[in-house]
């Protein structure tokens, strides 16, 4: 008996069987690198809301003492070894994070104090922003720092946080 030129019906299966295994790998690292690539998008904006905050305190500088704790950051500080204040507040003194979009846009009310987000805006504002500076003594430097967290794609809550050091100039 002579075989005809073509293909049996098993081959032709066989063939769109591996041919759909090898498809269903590209998309699986297609779907991997989409991941990769938004949960490195959330770090970038939390690190520049972040390094915005950190420009924000290190740009209150005074000259004089007196000046530094009537407008500059002694006036959010506090000394090391105390108890931390972590910043923003709400309108009850409650320390309370500060949400933020990625534009750096924040909620406040209409006092200025630190609100949460309604449940539709949760998407937009899904940063959280948090601050403290520490004034480490007579002559030393003050310590700022700022906390970011958001939750991923996948629901894990990310953290970032900057540190810093500001001489005081009197």
């Amino acid at each position: 008996m002579k075989r005809d030129d073509g293909f049996t019906l098993l081959e032709v299966l066989v063939a769109m069987l591996i041919g759909t295994i090898g498809l269903l790998g590209t998309i699986a690292v297609q779907q991997s690198i989409i991941s990769a690539s938004k949960n490195a998008n959330d770090a970038a904006v939390a690190m520049r809301l972040a390094s915005q905050k950190i420009e924000e305190l290190y740009s209150r500088s005074s000259d004089t003492q007196v000046a530094d704790q009537l407008n500059g950051l002694g006036v959010i500080s506090t000394y090391a070894g105390d108890v931390p204040i972590w910043y923003p507040k709400d309108a009850s003194g409650q320390q309370i994070p500060e949400h933020v979009d990625a534009e750096g846009q924040y909620l406040r009310d209409g006092g200025g104090y630190a609100i949460l987000p309604q449940p539709g805006e949760l998407g937009r504002y899904r940063w959280r922003r948090q601050w403290k500076v520490v004034d480490t003594g007579v002559g030393l430097p003050y310590v700022i720092s700022v906390i970011v967290s958001y939750t991923n794609d996948v629901g894990e809550i990310k953290t970032t946080r900057l540190d810093l050091e500001r001489r005081k100039s009197w």
